[in-house]
């Protein structure tokens, strides 16, 4: 590619140079010999004027037309008669009669013209008689084309010097950081996720944003095969538990050396139970990714589906000395809250949030409830030790610890909270969090009041 782009750079130089420089010659050919001619009418005017002073039969080499010529440092002087409308004497190399038919005429006081690479001009003065001169001086066309077109030269391989520089240089710029780029994904695509390509922090073009883009890339590949692995622990801790408890009371039982069996029973069915809702979990959100998840929404009473779940979380507040309690809008609100939604999938949002508000929380949890405009919302909060800013934004992403170094205590499968941003987005609403003061966390859910109007065909 360093080749190629040094070619190309060369190439673009050479012809935008050629290009110029056969305009320069041009406009330089064309200025040259328009100042020739009129330096050359200019000269034989002056040389006829001093011609009409001396006497007739001595304005062929007289002294004095000799020494105004080599002023006008002119030797290519001739004198020619002019008498019945033709010039008669020695002419020029390449001047013809016919050249000065115009002048012999009398039309005209001056002419010129150019003949292949020679410029001329002739001038009469004033006609005495039927018998008068005519001076007619000739040089070279293009004085100053070979001037010019020496330092074009001069100045092209100049230009293509530099070009050569500017090229190695350029391409050098460009090519490094494209194959430190394509080291650098070659080694993504081949299983190492801690490749990174250098970016220099003092530029600020197109390579250097592509730069970061791919090291933004493996941070994220990265990121997300620590995820994977971490969920994977999470799982398999999650499902170890609850199947060893299961497989040890249930030998128990199979021996005979369980003491209490109505015990040992409960203890299976409530580790059955806690497989269950994992289970379930993994199952509602492949259904969301993969779009294949049915709701149905109808309008329901935000207030009673809280109350149901709360009921159900209440001995687990109860034993952690957690008070768990709800609070409405009152009667002064003038009816119940309602929200358009599929009233499972609520109580599945008010649950997971519930859940992991007692999980943080010191002493109170308070799930509330009230209408907004057009919204129901629905706030969940604790007094926990709350979330630091920093991870905030992550909370609704699957097991948003592990984007930093995971904590021992932060163990699990890491999936309520983002089945309740897929659920709710799902129903048409919006979930967010924020700090509680002086401490604690609250998650604030926001679903449409009404029925949408039907959408137009």
């Amino acid at each position: 590619m360093r080749r190629r782009l040094t070619i190309a750079v060369l190439a673009t130089v050479a012809v935008s140079l050629l290009l110029a420089g056969i305009v320069t010659l041009a406009l330089v050919r064309r200025a040259d010999r328009q100042a020739t001619q009129e330096a050359l009418e200019q000269e034989a005017k002056v040389l006829a004027s001093l011609m009409e002073t001396i006497p007739f039969e001595e304005r062929g080499r007289n002294p004095r037309l000799l020494r105004a010529a080599a002023e006008l440092k002119r030797n290519d002087v001739t004198v020619l008669l002019l008498k019945d409308n033709t010039a008669f004497g020695t002419f020029p190399e390449k001047i013809h009669p016919k050249d000065l038919f115009p002048l012999a005429l009398g039309s005209r006081q001056t002419i010129s013209g150019i003949k292949g690479s020679t410029a001329w001009a002739a001038a009469i003065g004033q006609r005495p008689g039927e018998v008068s001169t005519a001076v007619v001086l000739t040089d070279d066309a293009d004085q100053f084309l070979g001037d010019v077109m020496r330092w074009l030269i001069v100045s092209a391989a100049i230009s293509l010097a530099l070009g050569a520089v500017v090229a190695a240089v350029l391409s050098r710029r460009l090519t490094e950081p494209m194959s430190q780029a394509r080291d650098a994904t070659r080694l993504i695509a081949g299983g190492d996720l801690s490749a990174r390509v250098p970016v220099d922090e003092r530029r600020r073009d197109e390579i250097s944003d592509l730069s970061a883009s791919i090291n933004e890339m493996a941070e994220s590949l990265e990121r997300s095969q620590s995820l994977e692995r971490q969920f994977l622990m999470s799982i398999s801790h999650d499902l170890r538990t609850p199947l060893t408890s299961i497989r040890g009371y249930g030998e128990a039982i199979a021996s005979g050396t369980a003491d209490d069996h109505e015990q040992a029973a409960e203890v299976i069915v409530s580790e059955a139970e806690r497989l269950e809702r994992l289970v379930s979990d993994l199952l509602d959100l492949a259904r969301l990714e993969a779009r294949e998840f049915t709701l149905e929404h109808r309008l329901v009473d935000v207030g009673l589906a809280a109350e149901e779940v709360c009921a159900g979380f209440a001995r687990r507040a109860a034993d952690q000395g957690v008070e768990l309690r709800v609070e409405g809008p009152g009667e002064a609100s003038g009816g119940p809250v309602t929200a358009w939604c599929d009233p499972g999938r609520l109580a599945q949002v008010i649950a997971n949030l519930v859940q992991n508000a007692l999980k943080f929380a010191g002493s109170l949890v308070e799930v509330a409830y009230r209408d907004g405009k057009d919204l129901a919302i629905i706030t969940v909060a604790d007094d926990g030790t709350g979330i630091s800013e920093e991870d905030r934004p992550h909370l609704f992403e699957r097991l948003y610890v592990a984007r930093q170094t995971p904590q021992p205590k932060e163990a699990g499968s890491g999936l309520g909270l983002a089945i309740v941003a897929e659920l709710t987005a799902a129903m048409g609403g919006r979930v967010g969090v924020d700090a509680r003061q002086p401490t604690g966390t609250q998650f604030t859910v926001e679903l449409p009041a009404t029925e949408p109007p039907p959408a137009k065909p």
